[in-house]
Protein backbone atom coordinates (compact mmCIF):
# COMPACT_ATOMS: atom_id res chain seq x y z
CA UNK A 1 0.00 0.00 0.00
CA UNK A 2 2.82 2.47 0.66
CA UNK A 3 4.29 1.57 -2.52
CA UNK A 4 0.98 2.79 -4.53
CA UNK A 5 0.92 5.93 -2.43
CA UNK A 6 4.30 6.96 -2.99
CA UNK A 7 3.81 5.83 -7.18
CA UNK A 8 0.99 8.22 -6.77
CA UNK A 9 2.63 10.70 -5.13
CA UNK A 10 5.80 10.51 -7.63
CA UNK A 11 3.90 10.98 -11.06
CA UNK A 12 1.58 13.26 -9.70
CA UNK A 13 5.20 15.42 -8.95
CA UNK A 14 6.59 14.40 -12.42
CA UNK A 15 3.52 16.05 -14.51
CA UNK A 16 3.97 19.31 -12.54
CA UNK A 17 5.34 21.96 -14.65
CA UNK A 18 4.51 20.40 -17.48
CA UNK A 19 4.93 23.06 -20.61
CA UNK A 20 2.02 22.78 -22.62
CA UNK A 21 2.77 25.38 -24.98
CA UNK A 22 -0.65 26.99 -24.44
CA UNK A 23 -1.66 29.67 -22.53
CA UNK A 24 -4.40 30.07 -19.95
CA UNK A 25 -5.36 33.23 -21.82
CA UNK A 26 -4.93 34.77 -24.92
CA UNK A 27 -2.26 36.90 -24.94
CA UNK A 28 -3.41 39.38 -27.19
CA UNK A 29 -5.45 39.95 -24.64
CA UNK A 30 -3.32 41.28 -22.63
CA UNK A 31 -1.80 43.97 -25.38
CA UNK A 32 -3.65 47.46 -25.78
CA UNK A 33 -5.68 47.97 -28.87
CA UNK A 34 -4.12 50.88 -30.94
CA UNK A 35 -6.57 53.62 -31.05
CA UNK A 36 -7.78 54.82 -34.41
CA UNK A 37 -7.54 58.96 -35.38
CA UNK A 38 -9.47 60.44 -37.72
CA UNK A 39 -7.18 62.91 -40.09
CA UNK A 40 -10.23 65.35 -41.34
CA UNK A 41 -14.08 65.47 -41.49
CA UNK A 42 -15.49 67.56 -44.36
CA UNK A 43 -19.38 68.30 -45.05
CA UNK A 44 -20.61 67.71 -48.46
CA UNK A 45 -23.94 69.66 -49.41
CA UNK A 46 -26.09 67.46 -51.95
CA UNK A 47 -29.35 68.42 -53.68
CA UNK A 48 -32.00 65.80 -53.88
CA UNK A 49 -33.86 65.19 -56.72
CA UNK A 50 -36.78 67.26 -54.98
CA UNK A 51 -34.05 70.23 -55.29
CA UNK A 52 -34.09 69.72 -50.97
CA UNK A 53 -30.59 70.88 -49.40
CA UNK A 54 -28.68 67.76 -47.85
CA UNK A 55 -25.73 67.80 -45.76
CA UNK A 56 -23.35 64.53 -45.54
CA UNK A 57 -19.90 63.88 -44.48
CA UNK A 58 -17.19 62.58 -45.99
CA UNK A 59 -14.72 61.11 -42.95
CA UNK A 60 -10.75 60.29 -44.01
CA UNK A 61 -8.32 58.48 -41.49
CA UNK A 62 -6.15 56.08 -42.04
CA UNK A 63 -6.24 52.36 -41.32
CA UNK A 64 -3.18 52.10 -38.56
CA UNK A 65 -4.20 49.04 -36.53
CA UNK A 66 -2.05 45.78 -37.45
CA UNK A 67 -3.41 42.92 -34.74
CA UNK A 68 -3.82 39.61 -36.06
CA UNK A 69 -7.80 40.05 -35.11
CA UNK A 70 -8.16 43.22 -36.07
CA UNK A 71 -11.76 43.71 -38.35
CA UNK A 72 -12.06 47.00 -38.70
CA UNK A 73 -13.43 50.31 -36.70
CA UNK A 74 -16.37 51.73 -34.62
CA UNK A 75 -17.14 54.97 -35.41
CA UNK A 76 -19.51 57.54 -33.23
CA UNK A 77 -21.41 60.11 -33.82
CA UNK A 78 -23.06 62.64 -31.67
CA UNK A 79 -24.25 66.49 -31.77
CA UNK A 80 -22.92 67.23 -28.47
CA UNK A 81 -19.42 66.53 -27.37
CA UNK A 82 -18.12 62.88 -26.58
CA UNK A 83 -16.73 62.17 -23.26
CA UNK A 84 -13.89 58.83 -24.33
CA UNK A 85 -15.14 57.29 -21.03
CA UNK A 86 -18.77 57.73 -22.28
CA UNK A 87 -17.39 55.81 -25.80
CA UNK A 88 -15.47 53.59 -23.97
CA UNK A 89 -18.27 52.11 -21.94
CA UNK A 90 -20.98 52.38 -24.58
CA UNK A 91 -23.52 54.89 -22.28
CA UNK A 92 -25.10 57.15 -23.96
CA UNK A 93 -23.48 56.60 -27.42
CA UNK A 94 -23.84 53.55 -29.74
CA UNK A 95 -21.82 52.93 -32.57
CA UNK A 96 -23.01 54.00 -36.04
CA UNK A 97 -23.75 50.52 -37.72
CA UNK A 98 -25.08 50.93 -41.03
CA UNK A 99 -25.55 46.70 -41.67
CA UNK A 100 -26.72 46.74 -38.60
CA UNK A 101 -23.73 44.72 -37.03
CA UNK A 102 -19.96 45.58 -35.93
CA UNK A 103 -17.71 46.92 -37.51
CA UNK A 104 -18.95 49.99 -39.02
CA UNK A 105 -15.85 49.76 -41.27
CA UNK A 106 -14.53 46.91 -42.42
CA UNK A 107 -10.35 46.64 -42.37
CA UNK A 108 -7.77 44.05 -42.27
CA UNK A 109 -4.31 44.58 -40.80
CA UNK A 110 -3.24 44.07 -44.25
CA UNK A 111 -3.95 47.77 -44.96
CA UNK A 112 -2.12 48.96 -42.17
CA UNK A 113 -0.25 52.35 -43.79
CA UNK A 114 0.08 56.04 -43.05
CA UNK A 115 0.78 56.70 -46.99
CA UNK A 116 -0.54 59.81 -48.42
CA UNK A 117 -2.19 57.48 -51.40
CA UNK A 118 -3.76 55.08 -48.77
CA UNK A 119 -6.05 57.86 -46.92
CA UNK A 120 -9.32 56.06 -46.29
CA UNK A 121 -12.50 58.20 -47.34
CA UNK A 122 -16.12 57.19 -46.46
CA UNK A 123 -19.30 59.04 -46.87
CA UNK A 124 -21.39 59.24 -44.35
CA UNK A 125 -24.96 59.79 -45.42
CA UNK A 126 -27.23 60.61 -41.90
CA UNK A 127 -26.43 60.95 -37.99
CA UNK A 128 -28.16 57.89 -37.20
CA UNK A 129 -28.68 54.68 -40.06
CA UNK A 130 -31.15 53.04 -41.35
CA UNK A 131 -33.79 51.39 -40.43
CA UNK A 132 -34.73 55.25 -38.45
CA UNK A 133 -32.74 57.48 -40.04
CA UNK A 134 -31.60 60.88 -38.83
CA UNK A 135 -30.43 63.31 -41.19
CA UNK A 136 -27.76 65.95 -40.57
CA UNK A 137 -29.45 69.42 -39.81
CA UNK A 138 -28.08 72.43 -41.69
CA UNK A 139 -25.85 74.41 -39.08
CA UNK A 140 -25.78 72.05 -37.02
CA UNK A 141 -21.94 71.09 -34.88
CA UNK A 142 -21.27 67.59 -34.93
CA UNK A 143 -18.47 65.05 -33.31
CA UNK A 144 -16.88 62.02 -34.48
CA UNK A 145 -14.40 59.30 -33.20
CA UNK A 146 -12.96 56.22 -33.79
CA UNK A 147 -12.75 52.73 -32.01
CA UNK A 148 -10.97 49.48 -33.56
CA UNK A 149 -12.48 46.39 -33.07
CA UNK A 150 -11.02 42.88 -33.19
CA UNK A 151 -12.82 39.82 -34.22
CA UNK A 152 -12.76 38.97 -30.22
CA UNK A 153 -14.78 41.27 -29.56
CA UNK A 154 -12.19 43.49 -27.87
CA UNK A 155 -12.30 47.16 -28.68
CA UNK A 156 -9.66 50.15 -28.97
CA UNK A 157 -9.86 52.94 -26.55
CA UNK A 158 -11.48 56.05 -28.51
CA UNK A 159 -9.40 58.31 -30.80
CA UNK A 160 -9.43 61.43 -30.66
CA UNK A 161 -12.80 63.61 -31.19
CA UNK A 162 -13.11 65.83 -34.49
CA UNK A 163 -15.95 68.05 -34.63
CA UNK A 164 -17.51 69.34 -37.95
CA UNK A 165 -20.13 71.67 -38.84
CA UNK A 166 -22.95 70.37 -41.35
CA UNK A 167 -22.50 73.25 -44.10
CA UNK A 168 -20.10 74.30 -46.54
CA UNK A 169 -20.27 78.02 -46.28
CA UNK A 170 -20.54 79.08 -42.28
CA UNK A 171 -22.11 82.89 -43.40
CA UNK A 172 -25.13 81.07 -44.21
CA UNK A 173 -25.85 79.67 -40.72
CA UNK A 174 -27.78 82.05 -39.06
CA UNK A 175 -26.11 83.87 -35.60
CA UNK A 176 -27.95 81.61 -32.58
CA UNK A 177 -27.01 78.20 -34.28
CA UNK A 178 -23.24 76.41 -32.99
CA UNK A 179 -21.73 76.96 -36.78
CA UNK A 180 -22.07 80.47 -37.09
CA UNK A 181 -18.90 82.17 -37.01
CA UNK A 182 -17.23 78.93 -36.79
Amino acid sequence: MKINISLLILFIFLSCGTNTNIPVFPIYSLLPVGSPAIVDVKPVEITTSDNQLRIEFDIYYYVTNQQDEFIGYNLYISSSSISPDLVQANIGISPYLPNGYEPTFYHTKEEASTESSKIVKKRIPNLKPAPSEIPFQLCEKYYFRLKAILRNGIHSAPGPEISACATSSQIACPSNTPCYGY
